[in-house]
């Protein structure tokens, strides 16, 4: 009885420790920017996309990026852009509204949404072709929609994981 006591004060007190902790957690390290650092900017008034290169130099004011950094999708190289005033890239510090730092390639995040995208469109297509033509029901659906499920995760996870992408931090604009 004693025993029960103790660990319904313990189970009561976890969610209060758990929120003094939330409480804690400082702000994320800005990551500083130099020359030759990848970096992905937001700056929507002059683009409504965000500039993604490696930064060539800083100047008073303004920053000069190279657009053409050297990117592998499935295993290619993205070709550089050959048209020199469209390469570099001057960003006034002012008009900056987020910098984010190139943590380097990542594959979890990619991974999992090939994954849940594959199994959706498995399922909805081994189920729906498993099913009659005639009068088919959500039973009929339900029989092949696990099969296309676990082929989908595997298949999608697959391209997910292929395809990765960059992970990025946040970054501290140079003024």
């Amino acid at each position: 009885m004693n025993l029960h006591r103790v660990l319904m004060v313990v189970a009561v007190s976890l969610p209060c420790t758990t929120a003094v902790g939330a409480q804690q957690v400082s702000a994320p390290l800005l990551q500083s920017v130099g020359v030759g650092t990848r970096v992905r900017i937001s700056a929507p008034s002059l683009r409504r996309e965000r500039f993604v290169g490696r930064v060539d130099s800083l100047e008073a004011g303004e920053m000069v990026l190279d657009t053409t950094g050297v990117r592998r999708r499935l295993g290619f190289e993205m070709g550089p852009v050959l048209v020199e005033q469209y390469r570099r890239v001057r960003v006034r510090t002012a008009a900056i509204e987020q910098i984010e730092v190139s943590a380097g390639r990542t594959t979890r995040s990619a991974t999992i949404k090939g994954m849940l995208i594959g199994g959706a469109i498995g399922a909805a297509l081994i189920g729906f072709g498993q099913a009659p033509e005639v009068n088919p029901t959500f039973q009929d659906f339900l029989k092949g929609a696990p099969i296309g499920l676990a082929i989908g995760v595997v298949v999608g996870g697959g391209v997910g994981y292929a395809l990765g992408g960059e992970r990025w931090v946040p970054g501290e604009a140079p003024r």
